[in-house]
C-alpha cells in the first residue's frame, strides 16, 4: 500500500489523491452606571443585536469570517502559520490538470490580518513553486523568511522564501533543497530550532517498509552531519506503514514526532522521541517509541507540546464506516496522562464521520482540534482535563460549511490575540484554498445571546 492509496481512503481525502471583538468599555468612571444600564438595554431589549461568542466566525476576517483563494485548478491548504505582524501564510498544493492528469506544485498564499491578499507577497499574494509535489507544512523564521516543506517527486522537498516571496538564494543556492532516503520519501512537518537549523519529518520506504523519517538541515540548506552523521534518520514500528504527520521540538533540542504505526495489522497513534543527535531517547516510552490504540483505524495527524512538556495528539479514531475526532495526551516520559479524558484518551463525534487533522494549545491551556465533520470544517475545544468546553460553539463543537459537498480543515493556528485560524479546502467547483477565523473568547467574556 502506497502513502497515496492509504491517505485517499481517509474521510477528508475528498475523492482524489490526497498526497497530495468585544465592545470597548467606557473609560470614564463617572459614566459607569449609565454605561451598565445602557449595555443591559442593548443586549436584552434589542432583539437584532448579536454578541460575538467563542466559536463564532470573526466577521472582521474576509467575508463573514471566511476566505477562499483560487490558483486556477484544484487547491487545498495543508499548513498554516501566523506571522508576528498578524499576517497569515497558508501552504498546500495546486493542480491545474492537463493531459497527464495534472502535477501538484507547491502553492503559497499570504493574507493581511483582515484576510485580504497581501500584495507585497509574490504576485497578488500568491506564488507557486514547481517541485512535482505538494507542500505540507510551513514555519516562519524570526527574520521573516518562510520555510515550506513537502515532497518533490519522491524526495523530501524544502523551500525557503524571503519575506516578499522571492526564493532565498542563501538556502542551497537557489532557495530549494531536496533529500533522498532511497525510496518514496515525503515530508509532512517542519520545526525550527533557535540556532536556525531546520527539522523536517515525514515517511520513507527506503528500508523496504514505510518508516518514520526525519532530516535536519543547517540554516544554509545543507544536511546537518551532527544529526545521525548524515542528517537523516528513520524509525520502524515492526514493519507496516509508519508515517509522521506532526513534529515539535523540546527546549533542550529533543525532537518529538507523531503519526501512525501499522506494525501489528491495525493503525495506532504513534510517538517517537529523539535526542538532539538523532538517537532514540531511551527514557521515552519503550526504546523511544509509544503507541496508543483507540480500537480501529487510528492516526495522529496533529501534535502540540504544552508548556509543562505534555504531548497532545489529535487525529482519527474509528472502525468500519464510522470515525471520530480522537485525542490523546501523554506525559513528558511518554506515559498516558491519566488526568486527561479516560486513561489519557478521548473521542468526539461529528455525526457518522469525523477526523481531526490539527491541534493547538491555547495560552489558557484549552485545547483546540480542527478537521472535517460531515461535509464541512469541524472544530472542537476542550478544557485542560479533556472535558468539552461548553463555552465554545454548541457543546464545545463548531462546524462551518463553504456550500460544498466536501469541505475540511487540514491546518490550525492560534493568533497572539487568541483568535483561531483554521485552513483547508473548499470543494466548490474544483477546490480552493479555504480559511476561517473564529472568535476564541480569550480576550472577552461576552456571553452568547440567547
Amino acid at each position: 500500500m502506497t502513502p497515496s492509496t492509504f491517505l485517499a481512503d481517509l474521510p477528508f481525502a475528498r475523492g482524489r489523491r490526497a498526497e497530495r471583538a468585544p465592545d470597548r468599555p467606557w473609560s470614564r468612571k463617572s459614566r459607569a452606571p449609565v454605561a451598565s444600564a445602557l449595555g443591559a438595554a442593548l443586549v436584552f431589549v434589542l432583539p437584532g443585536v448579536a454578541v460575538a461568542a467563542p466559536g463564532d466566525p470573526d466577521t472582521g476576517f474576509g467575508t463573514g469570517g471566511r476566505v477562499t483563494t483560487d490558483f486556477g485548478g484544484f487547491e487545498q491548504v495543508n499548513g498554516v502559520a501566523v506571522q508576528p505582524d498578524g499576517k497569515i501564510v497558508a501552504v498546500g498544493l495546486t493542480d491545474t490538470g492537463g493531459a497527464d492528469g495534472g502535477v501538484d506544485n507547491f502553492a503559497v498564499a499570504r493574507y493581511d490580518a483582515n484576510g485580504t491578499p497581501d500584495n507585497t507577497f509574490g504576485t497578488g499574494g500568491r506564488l507557486t513553486t514547481d517541485f512535482g509535489g505538494a507542500a505540507q507544512a510551513v514555519a516562519v523564521q524570526p527574520d521573516g523568511k518562510i520555510v515550506v516543506v513537502g515532497h518533490g517527486d519522491d524526495d523530501f522537498a524544502v523551500a525557503r522564501y524571503n519575506a516578499d516571496g522571492s526564493p532565498d538564494t542563501t538556502f542551497d543556492n537557489d532557495g530549494r533543497a531536496t533529500t533522498q532516503f532511497g525510496g518514496v520519501d515525503q515530508a509532512r512537518a517542519v520545526a525550527l530550532r533557535p540556532d536556525g537549523k531546520i527539522v523536517v519529518a515525514g515517511l520513507s520506504n527506503a528500508g523496504g517498509t514505510y518508516d518514520f523519517a526525519v532530516a535536519r538541515y543547517n540554516s544554509n540548506g545543507s544536511p546537518d552531519i551532527d544529526f545521525d552523521a548524515d542528517g537523516r534518520v528513520t524509525t520502524d514500528f515492526e514493519g507496516g506503514l509508519d508515517q509522521v504527520f506532526g513534529l515539535a521540538l523540546r527546549p533542550d533540542g529533543r525532537i518529538v514526532a507523531a503519526g501512525s504505526a501499522n506494525g501489528f495489522g491495525a493503525d495506532d497513534f504513534a510517538l517517537v522521541q529523539y535526542d538532539g543527535d538523532g538517537t532514540l531517547d531511551s527514557g521515552f516510552g519503550t526504546g523511544g517509541r509509544v503507541t496508543t490504540d483507540f480500537g480501529g483505524l487510528d492516526q495522529a495527524r496533529g501534535m502540540a507540546l504544552q508548556p509543562d512538556g505534555k504531548i497532545v495528539t489529535a487525529g482519527l479514531g474509528g472502525s468500519g464506516s464510522t470515525s471520530a475526532f480522537a485525542l490523546a495526551r501523554h506525559n513528558a516520559d511518554g506515559s498516558p496522562d491519566a488526568g486527561f479524558g479516560t486513561d489519557g484518551r478521548l473521542t468526539t463525534a461529528f455525526g457518522a464521520t469525523g477526523s481531526a487533522a490539527a491541534v493547538a494549545v491555547q495560552s489558557d491551556g484549552k485545547i483546540v482540534a480542527a478537521g472535517q465533520g460531515g461535509s464541512g470544517f469541524a472544530l472542537a475545544r476542550f478544557n485542560g482535563d479533556g472535558t468539552a468546553d461548553t463555552s465554545f460553539g454548541t457543546g464545545g463543537k463548531v462546524t462551518t460549511d463553504f456550500a460544498g459537498a466536501d469541505d475540511g480543515a487540514h491546518a490550525l493556528a492560534v493568533q497572539a490575540d487568541g483568535k483561531i485560524v483554521a485552513a483547508g479546502a473548499s470543494s466548490g467547483a474544483a477546490g480552493d484554498f479555504a480559511l476561517v477565523r473564529y472568535q476564541s473568547g480569550a480576550t472577552s467574556s461576552a456571553p452568547r445571546r440567547p
